[in-house]
């Protein structure tokens, strides 16, 4: 409902506007605003907008707060906005109804998906888990890392019982001690340490874990708008730069946009990478994570897309040459 409101707002000022400037001899306005989905953990974005980073490109950016990547592809998907910003795992769910998506840059690597359990559960290592009751977010990338973690452990999901439930519902789960342990995402990694205290254990061997957020749009969209897509990248990569250069004050402004305790920002706050690129192991990963979305039954009738001519890198690569790293 707010984006429709905009769109029609913007379209009705648009038409007003170029009337009056046609009756006053003066050049039109602007285009029509650039309206992107994100997540709150898509931080460079916000720290963009904040710091007026898209207006100083010249591009009329109007940036809507989803409450998950799964919500922002949809909106992308149905033409409620131009760009979304996503998980990679999302993105390509989507991709796999949605062909005409195209990624256009990674402005966030994570790390904030992890394994914990109870300590008093006999838990302090992977094979401990066996029998065990673990909560995670079916069909989800918390599902994709666990069976991972799982196989290189010489476990499978037969060796465990999957209970399904939503992040919000893991920390309360957890507390009550109806499940053993968890697979999710910060800031519910976080909530769960402090529900369970000296209980909690992170388990060990999750470092090489990452995702990442994406930046995505229409093809037929970014291809008529490259002017206002590299505005946007230029914005992010300014971003980056003011985040490298100022972490204190890039945390506080991420915990006052979002009303969230500093202590939890700054604890987590290495958890993210922050930095607009598009790599080699982007396109492994989205091979993977599709692969697995076939052999569990998540989607049928399909196959691995060649991910090379999903991802749009000219945009990027025209804007900052070194953030792209792809063997063609």
């Amino acid at each position: 409902m707010v984006v429709t409101t905009i769109r029609k707002w913007a379209g009705a000022c648009t038409v007003a506007c170029l009337g009056l400037a046609t009756l006053a001899g003066t050049s039109p306005v602007r285009a029509e605003p650039v309206l992107i989905g994100s997540t709150p953990t898509g931080h460079l974005m916000w720290i963009a907008d904040e710091k007026d980073y898209f207006e100083a490109q010249n591009v009329d950016v109007r940036l809507l707060e989803f409450s998950s990547g799964v919500v922002a592809s949809r909106a992308l998907a149905a033409g409620e906005i131009q760009l979304g910003n996503s998980s990679e795992f999302a993105f390509v769910s989507n991709l796999l109804r949605n062909p005409g998506l195209r990624l256009i840059a990674s402005i966030t690597r994570a790390n904030s998906a992890n394994l914990f359990a109870r300590r008093d559960r006999g838990i302090t290592n992977v094979e401990d888990l066996v029998g065990k009751r673990i909560g995670v977010t079916r069909r989800g990338i918390g599902e994709f890392f666990l069976g991972e973690i799982l196989a290189i452990n010489g476990l499978s999901a037969n060796d465990v019982t999957l209970v399904n439930l939503r992040p919000p519902d893991i920390v309360d789960e957890i507390a009550r001690g109806s499940i053993d342990a968890a697979m999710t995402w910060e800031p519910f990694v976080f909530k769960s340490k402090r529900e369970l205290g000296d209980k909690f254990v992170l388990l060990p061997e999750q470092d090489n874990y990452y995702y990442h957020f994406v930046l995505a749009g229409k093809a037929n969209w970014i291809e008529t708008h490259r002017k206002e897509v590299r505005g946007v990248l230029r914005a992010l990569l300014d971003a980056e730069r003011f985040t490298a250069e100022n972490p204190a004050e890039a945390q506080a402004i991420i915990a006052k946009r979002f009303r969230l305790d500093p202590e939890f920002v700054r604890e987590t706050w290495n958890k993210y990478v922050l930095e607009v690129t598009i790599l080699q192991n982007l396109i492994s990963l989205m091979e993977q994570e599709t692969q697995w979305l076939i052999d569990n039954g998540h989607v049928t009738g399909a196959s691995v897309p060649d991910f090379l001519s999903v991802v749009d890198a000219e945009p990027l690569s025209s804007v900052a040459p070194d953030a792209v790293k792809l063997i063609e």
